[in-house]
């Protein structure tokens, strides 16, 4: 198998460093990433449960409604 030469293709290669602080990258990014996702699925349990107990509260007034208006 050939060896590919991205050199000749543009590509230029980075090393660590270069690769932790190109577009926001590096520990701190990497952080902000993290919080953002755990974010965003606490927002998804948050609607759940919201729409859950929605629901619920809206049944359980509908039966009560209908055991009243039958007395």
């Amino acid at each position: 198998m050939k060896n590919l030469e991205l050199k000749n293709l543009g590509v230029q290669e980075l090393n660590a460093t270069e690769m932790s602080t190109i577009e926001g990258g590096g520990l701190l990014g990497n952080i902000f990433g993290v919080l953002g996702a755990v974010g965003t699925a606490v927002n998804g349990v948050v609607n759940t449960v919201n729409t859950v107990v929605n629901n619920t509260v809206t049944f359980g007034l509908a039966q009560l409604f209908t055991i009243l208006g039958s007395l």
